[in-house]
């Protein structure tokens, strides 16, 4: 079985383990690296190489939308699920147009996204990743 090589990122401590605890209720899954800003998200995601990052919108230092243009300029096979507790349609949007594979609110329906998005990756490569990121179907 292919690990799923997984990077979080979130400035808040609950949030990372929240995410951490739904992922590694996954075989499949396997947390790489964690972080709290954009910056380190980075470097971390230069030198892990992870499969998918978990990224929040709104962070120190470096946002999750800035993040999310370097990482996928800089490793465009990695798969960005984007994560925000207020999730406005224009930041959906930005996401969508630079790549990334999911929008998510946190809330009760994360775990949900988190664990469709795993199960794709596990099928193998996101085709379309406008389906879940509020773009238009």
């Amino acid at each position: 079985m292919t690990l799923i090589r997984i990077l979080v990122v979130d400035d808040s401590v609950r949030m990372r383990k929240a995410i951490c605890d739904v992922l590694r209720t996954v075989d499949a899954c396997e947390i790489v690296g964690q972080t709290w800003n954009g910056l380190e998200a980075v470097e971390l995601a230069r030198a892990l190489r992870p499969d998918l990052i978990v990224l929040d919108v709104h962070m120190p230092i470096m946002g999750g939308i800035d993040t999310l243009r370097r990482v996928k300029s800089e490793l465009p096979q990695t798969n960005v699920v984007m994560v925000s507790s207020d999730l406005l349609p224009e930041v959906s949007d930005s996401a969508s147009r630079l790549g990334a594979v999911a929008c998510l609110e946190k809330g009760e329906a994360l775990s949900n996204g988190l664990l469709a998005v795993v199960a794709g990756m596990s099928s193998g490569p996101l085709a379309r990743p406008d389906r879940l990121c509020g773009a238009t179907p």
